[in-house]
């Protein structure tokens, strides 16, 4: 994809997440798979089923969530996350669309888990 138009969603993508974590919601799980595209080309948010409603947006959620490709390293250390976890998707988004892979992917999960927690960012 080229960076203009990975801007343009990704962009779009923000202002989502940032309406979700203002009314108190984490989305959670935000992969391609969850990201559609309207009839005017503008993306939706579909799939809420792992998305999480918070009294407190620095509440934080201690459960093992979202696509195995794309989590989280404090997922996969067992530690706490907020709204921040969304931020880490976004831009574990916007790698796999100027990338065209997701960021620390192998398709040996050890090794992808490895790379999530441990592994350096490789930017091509």
């Amino acid at each position: 994809m080229s960076e203009g138009d990975a801007r343009k969603y990704v962009c779009e993508l923000i202002l989502a997440i940032e309406h979700l974590h203002k009314n108190k919601i984490i989305y959670r799980d935000l992969k391609p798979e969850n990201v559609a595209l309207n009839a005017e080309g503008h993306i939706k948010l579909i799939d809420f089923g792992l998305s999480k409603q918070l009294d407190v947006l620095a509440q934080e959620s201690t459960s093992f969530v979202g696509a195995i490709a794309y989590l989280a390293p404090e997922i996969l250390k067992k530690q706490g996350h907020t709204k921040s976890i969304d931020w880490y998707y976004v831009g574990a988004l916007l790698y796999e669309l100027l990338v065209g892979i997701p960021p620390y992917y192998n398709n040996n999960r050890k090794i992808l888990f490895e790379n999530i927690k441990n592994g350096p960012l490789r930017i091509p």
